[in-house]
């Protein structure tokens, strides 16, 4: 038996829908939910999470993404569940992941890519003990049920708005448009579907997204 230890970034957790459906996928692979918890994550936690990363360039990005918005911290047990998740979910660049794949259907662009996984039995290790120890995340015999009341709660609670997130964000990126209107734009798509999220969250989280193609947008020109 193995752990493996999960994010739904704010990018799933802000869209309920798409959060249920990838929660709902992976528990119908037969992976025991063992821990399962909507939580904020501290800015704190999130530089240790990605320490790793510490040294370059995309590092202060990565804090300011994963701390905009709640997201959804899942410890799963079964045989093989490390690698089963890494292939359920896909290429961590979206554009690369098959259409096929959690991450193809439903992640945004490039590393706005849905959801964390753990690529290893040391790293998995390392994430659930950094995790349960420093968070609201513990190992509990009701997580299973609570993880599936989420999945009752928003699986048909709204509509699919990937797509139209990913014209914004990639519109944006080839015509070199960071207008406020693109703002705008992401704030009213992330809002659609997210009950119970904060306003302040949602406009966070856009404004995490925005940071990241006014960085492509440099880099193209």
């Amino acid at each position: 038996m193995e752990k493996s230890f999960v994010i739904i970034k704010p990018d799933g957790t802000c869209r309920r829908t798409v959060s249920a459906i990838v929660l709902k996928a992976l528990m119908d692979q037969g992976y025991t939910v063992k821990a399962f918890q909507e939580m904020q994550v501290s800015k704190e936690l999130a530089g240790k999470h990605y320490a790793v990363h510490k040294e370059k360039p995309f590092f202060p990005w990565l804090v300011q993404f994963i701390t905009a918005a709640p997201v959804l911290a899942i410890i799963f047990e079964a045989p093989d569940v490390i690698q089963g998740i890494r292939d359920a979910l896909g290429a961590t660049f979206v554009q690369k992941a098959s259409p096929d794949s959690l991450r193809g259907k439903y992640g945004i662009w490039a590393g706005i890519n849905l959801a964390h996984a753990s690529d290893g039995t040391d790293t998995a290790s390392q994430e659930i003990s950094l995790w349960t120890g420093e968070s609201d995340l513990s190992i509990s015999d009701d997580a299973e049920d609570r993880a599936k009341q989420y999945v009752a709660n928003y699986i048909g609670g709204g509509i699919d708005w990937t797509m139209d997130i990913r014209r914004v964000v990639r519109g944006a990126i080839d015509t070199g448009d960071t207008s406020q209107e693109v703002m705008n734009q992401l704030i009213a798509l992330l809002g659609k579907d997210a009950t119970g999220i904060k306003d302040e969250s949602i406009e966070n989280l856009a404004n995490a997204i925005f940071a990241f193609i006014e960085e492509e947008v440099e880099k193209s020109e």
